[in-house]
């Protein structure tokens, strides 16, 4: 059985990773947002050669990579701290999103619906509307954080995966810059705030 593995400075270490690469992701195409107009942006945005390859990051986002998470979780014998913070980080990241989507905007059109002239992919059809926040990118960047927070010295390659989640989904024209931005922020909360409250806790009180 994996042994309870919460490490105060190595957390520091990764949840600082996790701010200045998201940060710097999203202060970049929020200053492209701004520059080019959100309409310009994915028509730009639709002229670059990543249209089918951003399907496979895309995927890291959906419900279903919880089963992959689960999995890894299961083989490695891990905690029931670490079960406990996955299964409620989780459900929140992908709870949240979806409450905010149908209880307050649920006119908000995405961008394959309103941008003129850009592609639409054939492999994945999602509502019209209840573009904001990003749901995909907020679990994205759950499971980007915990599994870092697992295993800090693949940090890096795990948090940039999740930023690539995020922007698939403006790739894809699913959604715009904010919905992405926001899906972060509530992913990484999302995980932070599970790490940091449920982690110690089980783990002080011995429950493996």
């Amino acid at each position: 059985m994996a042994k309870p593995d919460y490490d105060a400075p190595a957390h520091h270490r990764v949840l600082t990773r996790a701010v200045l690469l998201y940060g710097a992701s999203a202060a970049v195409i929020g200053a492209l947002n701004q520059t080019l107009g959100s309409h310009e942006l994915h028509r730009s945005l639709d002229t670059l050669p990543f249209f089918e390859v951003m399907h496979g990051f895309t995927a890291m986002g959906d419900g279903g990579f919880a089963l992959v998470v689960a999995l890894w979780l299961a083989l490695r014998r891990s905690t029931r701290a670490e079960w406990t913070v996955f299964l409620v980080g989780f459900a929140a990241s992908a709870l949240v999103p979806q409450l905010a989507k149908n209880l307050m905007w649920p006119d908000l059109a995405r961008p394959y619906g309103v941008v003129e002239g850009i592609r639409h992919s054939v492999l994945l059809e999602p509502a019209m509307l209840k573009t904001f926040p990003s749901g995909h990118s907020a679990t994205g960047a759950f499971f980007a954080l915990f599994l870092a927070y697992r295993k800090p010295e693949w940090s890096w390659l795990y948090l940039a995966l999740g930023v690539g989640v995020g922007l698939s989904r403006l790739f894809l024209h699913y959604h715009w810059v904010e919905d992405v931005v926001a899906g972060w922020l509530i992913g990484l909360c999302s995980a932070w705030l599970a790490e940091r409250t449920l982690g110690p806790k089980l783990n002080t009180h011995g429950t493996t």
